[in-house]
């Protein structure tokens, strides 16, 4: 149930600056590993098709418990929320890192890394779902995007640095046990020094009816599913990037160290990008700037990433500039998450809960559509030839496609009142 909360009780963005930088510590140390852990797997003896399996194992997770997270912080509160998510976060990476890594059971990798999927949609998307909730309209655009900017500060920019920097010298997995220590500091900012209050109006339904609101608003209002459909094309690349790109581009001779300095440089353009379109979305309206930088310009530049290996091949620079222009436009999509709540504004806790299970469902679609790629592709006698060709091709044009369709979609995603 949606606490109502008087004009007067409104936070400004800057209030919660606790909770960002806890965003940012958990969003580095607690997925620390993603730039590289797929790579890393191979070296180990996992092929694609399994590793693509894992991800999207992972992925999976992210969706439920994404959303998962809109409809228990109404009912339950963002601080409780929070510490459950980290709780199993923790107890999943210390099976993780002391047994499933070390056995080379594949099960195992699968079930505690997936396991490590609840951690930070609990805790991070808890606090996005109280942004949604305790800033006023006008500050929607730019209070979000401050979100994501830190998020991805963590996640894909100064993450994959530090854990380039620390591996030569700890390990693999010694990263990921530091990474912890980093996610749990990140989880005390927001638990211990954010002092912000957060009210929750009393129940008047079963705690069971609201929970399942994050799914049933989907279909009772069928605008809200276009929306999670939207937000889950918005993670395609973002997700399956990470598994396809490294190995397509060592085919074109590109290192692993220069693939994940251009994927920390991509999401560089990416922080900048999503301040002006947080800004843009509250000027010029949430659905024309998804529609125009998100849809369109990352469809694009979804299909340029790809030519710019394929007719140049290795050029760094040119490959460079074709992921700042993707990370560019995936930024025309950040509006989406004070769009959705305003479509109903009656249920924010469920519009919230539906549009963090889109977000979680591209950590799903991503490696999915790539694993079932890889799959297809292994049936052939070279995998790494395949890939470099018509594999490749049809996973980034797929998503190239997703994108542009994505942008007839958003034409429906209006709030009430609006024709």
């Amino acid at each position: 149930m949606q606490a109502t909360l008087p004009q007067t009780f409104y936070i400004k963005p800057g209030k919660f600056i606790w909770s960002y930088l806890g965003t940012f510590l958990f969003m580095l140390g607690g997925c620390i590993e993603n730039s590289w852990l797929s790579a890393w797997l191979n070296t180990q003896g996992f092929d694609q098709a399994h590793i693509g399996q894992i991800f999207a194992g992972y992925g999976i997770v992210v969706a439920i418990t994404s959303w998962l997270s809109g409809v228990c912080v109404d009912v339950f509160g963002p601080k409780k929320v929070m510490v459950t998510g980290f709780i199993v976060y923790l107890l999943a990476s210390v099976a993780f890192l002391n047994f499933a890594l070390p056995s080379h059971d594949f099960g195992a990798i699968l079930v505690t890394y997936m396991l490590r999927g609840v951690g930070y949609p609990l805790v991070c998307y808890s606090f996005l779902v109280r942004l949604t909730i305790q800033l006023d309209n006008h500050q929607q655009g730019i209070g979000t995007s401050l979100f994501w900017v830190v998020y991805n500060l963590g996640f894909t920019i100064i993450g994959p640095v530090v854990a380039a920097s620390l591996i030569p010298e700890l390990g693999h997995i010694n990263v990921m046990w530091a990474g912890m220590g980093v996610a749990l500091l990140g989880v005390l900012f927001m638990l211990v020094l954010e002092r912000n209050e957060f009210i929750l109006k009393p129940r008047t339904t079963p705690v069971f009816k609201e929970l399942s609101a994050g799914i049933s608003i989907m279909y009772e209002r069928p605008r809200i599913g276009l929306a999670v459909i939207v937000k889950t094309i918005n993670g395609l690349g973002t997700y399956g990037f990470v598994v396809v790109l490294p190995l397509f581009l060592l085919d074109k001779h590109f290192t692993l160290e220069e693939w994940a300095s251009i994927w920390g440089i991509t999401f560089i353009s990416n922080q900048v990008f999503n301040i002006i379109f947080g800004w843009m979305g509250d000027k010029i309206g949430f659905r024309r700037t998804i529609q125009i930088f998100g849809s369109i310009l990352t469809g694009v530049a979804t299909l340029i990433v790809y030519w710019v290996p394929m007719i140049w091949g290795h050029n760094y620079v040119a490959f460079m500039l074709a992921m700042c222009l993707w990370g560019a436009g995936l930024a025309g999509f950040v509006p989406m998450t004070p769009l959705v709540p305003m479509m109903a504004p009656d249920k924010k806790g469920a519009a919230n809960s539906a549009v963090n299970f889109g977000s979680g469902l591209g950590n799903f679609v991503g490696p999915a559509l790539v694993s079932g790629e890889f799959r297809w592709a292994s049936a052939g006698p070279a995998l790494v030839s395949v890939l470099a060709g018509f594999g490749t091709g049809v996973v980034m044009y797929t998503m190239a496609g997703l994108y542009l369709f994505s942008g007839i979609l958003v034409q429906f995603l209006k709030v009430p009142g609006e024709k």
